[in-house]
């Protein structure tokens, strides 16, 4: 049975449920992140694929779907610097020791794949953002990195910050794309010239 954030508040649009795709139903609207790993199911070890699922998406868009899991990537991040802030040393007898306690992220792992998937109205995936080949969602702004103004930004800054950040991870995912473009345009504009500017140097004898 798919686990969800404790709520009963059925006018909140954002939830986050975890399940099994195949056999757990997927929520309405959402931001779907899919993983491969292996359970013990009935004694016996399986290959299932587990689903994240954040709710929240209100369009099609690239900057829509991506918006709910920025705001949860960002909100693990805050309570887990904040943790290694309260935690992160103590005091001794006027000596300051470094405790090495940290808040591992249970949000991060989902990011190794290179799809964002989203739900329709049914709960059926009907769309998705994939990230070009060679990169994953890791390497896009969806991985909250300490010195992300994300982490300290608050009230308006922190809205415009994180609608910003939605759209530019939108973009990230197609920027190899863009960039092979750029560069056959680049390209065909300068192997044109040349060949009705220039000519080739006559050679010469030695």
């Amino acid at each position: 049975m798919a686990k969800a954030n404790n709520t009963n508040n059925s006018a909140i649009k954002f939830n986050v449920t975890f399940g099994t795709k195949g056999t757990d139903a997927m929520p309405a609207n959402a931001a779907i992140l899919l993983r491969n790993c292996r359970k013990r199911i009935d004694g016996e070890l399986v290959e299932v694929t587990e689903f994240m699922a954040v709710t929240g998406v209100r369009r099609t868009k690239g900057d829509s779907i991506m918006l709910p899991l920025l705001a949860l990537m960002v909100a693990d991040a805050k309570v887990r610097n904040g943790f290694a802030t309260e935690f992160g040393s103590v005091t001794v007898n006027g000596k300051k020791i470094d405790t090495k306690l940290v808040a591992k992220s249970t949000f991060t792992r989902w990011l190794s794949g290179e799809s964002v998937y989203k739900t329709d109205s049914d709960g059926a995936l009907s769309s998705e953002l994939t990230v070009d080949d060679g990169m994953l969602l890791k390497h896009t702004a969806l991985n909250v990195r300490k010195t992300s103004p994300l982490l300290t930004a608050e009230g308006d800054e922190l809205t415009e910050l994180l609608k910003l950040n939605a759209k530019a991870i939108a973009k990230q995912a197609n920027l190899r794309s863009l960039i092979f473009k750029k560069a056959k345009s680049i390209f065909n504009a300068a192997d044109g010239q040349a060949d009705t500017d220039t000519q080739d140097a006559p050679e010469t004898e030695a």
